[in-house]
């Protein structure tokens, strides 16, 4: 075999293993392209997630002051509601005895 045959051989079988080279290299390209976006696509949920749980959280906290406020308020109305039974009665008695007086002046 002299060279040219042996070149004439080794063209093709180079060339097949360049394109196969070439296309597995390409491939791996791809590949890592789509892993790059999809890793930025995940770090963007993630951040996203992060801004909801902060809002969940201040949230959750204002939903406590409220319902803290609203017991309290509860209570102070409870406080009142006692205060103004007591004050018809007050009333009721300072009636009765208003009338009696002028039932008495009467006679």
């Amino acid at each position: 075999m002299n060279i040219t045959e042996i070149i004439s051989i080794l063209t093709p079988v180079c060339t097949g293993i360049a394109a196969v080279a070439g296309w597995f290299f390409g491939r791996r390209k791809q590949k890592n392209d789509f892993l790059n976006e999809l890793q930025s696509s995940i770090d963007l949920l993630a951040g996203k997630n992060r801004e909801l749980m902060q809002e969940v959280v201040q949230l959750r906290n204002d939903n406590a002051t409220l319902l803290s406020n609203q017991e309290q308020m509860r209570i102070d109305l409870d406080k009142m509601n006692k205060e103004n039974t007591a004050l018809r009665k007050e009333i009721e008695k300072l009636r009765k005895s208003i009338n009696k007086k002028q039932e008495f002046n009467e006679n």
